[in-house]
């Protein structure tokens, strides 16, 4: 995105903001559709990475579906215009007063998580998938691996098989679902989770309307060229997946939008001290917490012409791991200047926090010619609001 973009949009709406380049997120949707084109397939967008429901109406133009993992994430989606048959439900630990949201609404499948899942649908009349564990090694981050045994989504094979024996008559297996992680650049997993799979069916002799198979698509964070072997997923997994005869799901949210968006920020303190250099941002861990959390690396902008210096970059909250990057090459800065944080997308604003009591930033979007404001900063009273009996309206 042209630096003049970040410009106007911190000049407009203050920092940190979250900025969200359309085009991108076009170009992103077109990259998955043409390494799927010889399948029959439709993706889903996984909302948990990123829930803007401007984002999510625009994203549904390009004929997407929406992965949910709460009910909140479902009602959402209806808000931004999904049906419920565009809609599949996903997540471990749905409550009693969840599935009957959920069975009430008829979506086009509800993702089933345990065997002990299965009780709580009483006689109650619904389509099912079941979620498979393969056991399988994500090659990524141990917080993002899903489908190992030691992780606790999804069912093993042997369990599955019990499933499937004595599942009752009010609730029609229509799929299997199987996501194994995230941010995987590798096509090594997905040939053997997917195998494992194909072999269950074929010894099962089950009968599918679907394939759910996840997403985890990972992006180039780095800016190496490490991201998802696009190519070899096309000429490798593609065909294998074309075998089984069926229509494949895809749940991509990452790989969607993660590109797509940046957090800018504002300089406000350059700290220099006998062991190094520390430059303080007006962002922070409550603001995008993949660096905390994970260990994440984000690429790091200084939009100056300055002279370069290596520092730990940092936020305003009053914590030891509110660091965005560790010795870092970066542009010196000065107080004012902007930082821009880039691929942050995905789990950025949908991961925010009021820790410090901090305020949530505006989320803006840019189409290629105008900025759209499409979330208010958050403001203290509207923390507030939430705190406060009528009677207290004056305190």
């Amino acid at each position: 995105m042209n630096r003049e973009i970040f410009f106007r949009a911190a000049s407009e709406y203050g920092t940190p903001l979250y900025l969200y380049d359309l085009g991108e997120i076009e170009r992103r949707i077109k990259r998955a559709k043409d390494t799927l084109k010889s399948l029959d397939f439709k993706i889903f967008f996984a909302m948990k990475a990123n829930s803007n429901p401007y984002l999510l109406k625009f994203i549904h133009t390009y004929g997407i579906g929406a992965d949910t993992v709460s009910v909140n994430e479902y009602k959402m989606a209806l808000f931004a215009g999904f049906n419920t048959g565009e809609i599949i439900v996903n997540g471990n630990g749905k409550s009693l007063e969840d599935l009957e949201f959920y069975i009430a609404q008829n979506p086009l499948c509800i993702n089933v998580d345990s065997k002990e899942e299965i009780a709580k649908f009483g006689n109650k009349n619904a389509k099912i998938a079941l979620r498979i564990n393969p056991d399988v090694n994500p090659q990524t981050h141990p917080h993002i691996s899903t489908g190992l045994k030691e992780n606790k989504f999804g069912m093993d094979f042997e369990t599955a098989k019990e499933v499937i024996k004595t599942l009752p008559s009010n609730l029609k297996m229509v799929g299997l679902h199987c996501h194994i992680g995230s941010q995987i650049t590798k096509i090594d997993p997905f040939i053997e989770a997917f195998s494992s799979i194909e072999k269950f069916v074929r010894s099962q002799g089950i009968k599918l309307e679907f394939l759910n198979v996840g997403g985890g698509w990972g992006i180039d964070y780095k800016k190496d060229g490490t991201e998802m072997d696009l190519d070899g997923y096309r000429k490798i997994v593609v065909p294998f997946l074309s075998t089984l005869d069926m229509p494949i799901y895809f749940e991509l949210g990452r790989f969607i939008t993660a590109s797509a968006g940046y957090l800018v920020s504002k300089v406000t303190e350059v700290k220099r001290n006998s062991y190094k250099n520390f430059v303080i941002l007006d962002a922070s861990m409550a603001d995008l917490i993949r660096p905390a959390l994970y260990d994440a690396y984000h690429e790091i902008e200084i939009l100056n012409d300055g002279e370069e210096m290596i520092a730990d970059i940092g936020g305003r909250i009053c914590e030891s791991g509110d660091i965005f990057a560790r010795s870092r090459k970066i542009k010196i800065p000065n107080p004012g200047d902007l930082a821009v944080i880039h691929d942050a997308g995905s789990y950025g604003y949908s991961m925010a926090s009021n820790y410090n009591l901090s305020l949530k930033p505006a989320e803006v979007a840019f189409d290629g010619e105008k900025l759209i404001l499409i979330r208010k900063r958050e403001k203290f009273e509207d923390i507030l609001n939430l705190c406060l009996e009528d009677e207290d309206e004056n305190i």
